[in-house]
């Protein structure tokens, strides 16, 4: 079985610059801090080259030859500096909070629900059939696809290999170039913003290690997959480390995240294993920590369903105010289907 996620784009590319200097981004480049023999490069190429990482299905170990190509690679060089300064800049956390609430305002707004109703009645079947197999309303998924992709009109043009590398090596130069910027100073506590940069690491650095032998898996290049710039991919947004969910819905043997059916099965599948029918709220919580993602999908959701005619006796699935988690998660992203 393969799974589809290349787009075969142009790629501009940076060369290791021999000037790195850590307090400036538009220098940074991988073989900056992953050189030949050092530590942290060893470590990476033991994952690339492990026989099987417990937990993460679907992948395939690279052979040392392979993984040391890879990040010789002269694509495997771009370092997304600014962007990673901005993604681990304190001011992040409410930024990202905002823009949720300011799109779930335009959520409701009846074009978006004549959208989806049309949408709705385009992939009828593949979404009732899934309905039906996972137990996940298919107004929810609807709901899901609008949020992260605008039913798979935008879907990011990040590299995210190179998403990931900058992320994951780079953070710390990210986060010192950040807290030395006036504007960033006193919003977030030492030990919280220690914390949020660990949180970060940690997620690319896994999600990396998943692109890499998911691609060695299905025979792609991971240096062309493209995504957001957390590095979430195709219709549905899934990180390469939930790609264990996606799922053939039109069983032609190729799972692609970039096909209406498969992404379809994918999110029902991941809604359905994440407890959809004990707890819908939970679910939907789990595919993104924000509170304002899971009001704005439900209630969509509820609203497309009153719009079908599809409304149940069940009653409505958003019902405010419910404690979804304790606490979200550090970091500058919540985790996309993770």
């Amino acid at each position: 079985m393969a799974l589809s996620l290349a787009l075969s784009l142009p790629l501009t590319v940076l060369a290791a610059d021999a000037g790195y200097e850590p307090s400036l981004p538009s220098s940074w480049a991988l073989s900056a801090v992953l050189e030949k023999g050092s530590p942290a490069r060893d470590a990476l190429v033991r994952d690339f080259t492990a026989a099987n990482r417990p937990g993460n299905p679907g992948e395939a170990a690279l052979t040392v030859e392979e993984a040391e190509t890879l990040l010789d690679d002269a694509r495997a060089q771009m370092v997304y500096g600014e962007r990673t300064v901005s993604i681990v800049a304190p001011s992040m956390l409410k930024k990202q909070r905002q823009d949720h609430l300011d799109l779930m305002k335009l959520f409701l707004k009846p074009e978006r629900i004549e959208a989806g109703a049309a949408f709705s009645k385009e992939h009828r079947a593949v979404l009732e059939r899934v309905e039906t197999q996972r137990g996940v309303d298919f107004e929810v998924i609807v709901g899901i696809l609008m949020w992260e992709t605008k039913l798979g009109t935008i879907t990011g043009e990040y590299q995210v290999f190179n998403a990931f590398v900058s992320q994951a090596f780079f953070i710390e130069q990210a986060n010192a170039v950040a807290l030395s910027r006036k504007d960033e100073q006193g919003k977030l506590n030492a030990e919280a913003q220690k914390r949020r940069v660990e949180s970060i690491r940690n997620r690319a650095r896994n999600n990396l290690v998943a692109l890499v032998r998911q691609c060695k898996a299905r025979g792609l290049d991971p240096l062309v997959q493209k995504g957001s710039w957390a590095g979430a991919m195709g219709f549905p947004q899934f990180m390469p480390a939930s790609l264990r969910w996606a799922d053939d819905g039109n069983n032609d043997g190729v799972i692609d995240l970039y096909n209406f059916d498969d992404a379809i099965a994918s999110v029902g599948r991941y809604l359905s294993e994440r407890g959809y029918r004990v707890d819908h709220a939970k679910a939907v919580w789990n595919y993104n920590n924000e509170e304002a993602y899971v009001q704005g999908v439900l209630a969509f959701a509820d609203a497309l369903k009153k719009k079908l005619g599809r409304v149940s006796d069940a009653g409505p699935l958003w019902v405010a105010p419910k404690e979804l988690s304790a606490s979200p998660p550090d970091g500058a992203v919540p985790p996309r289907a993770k």
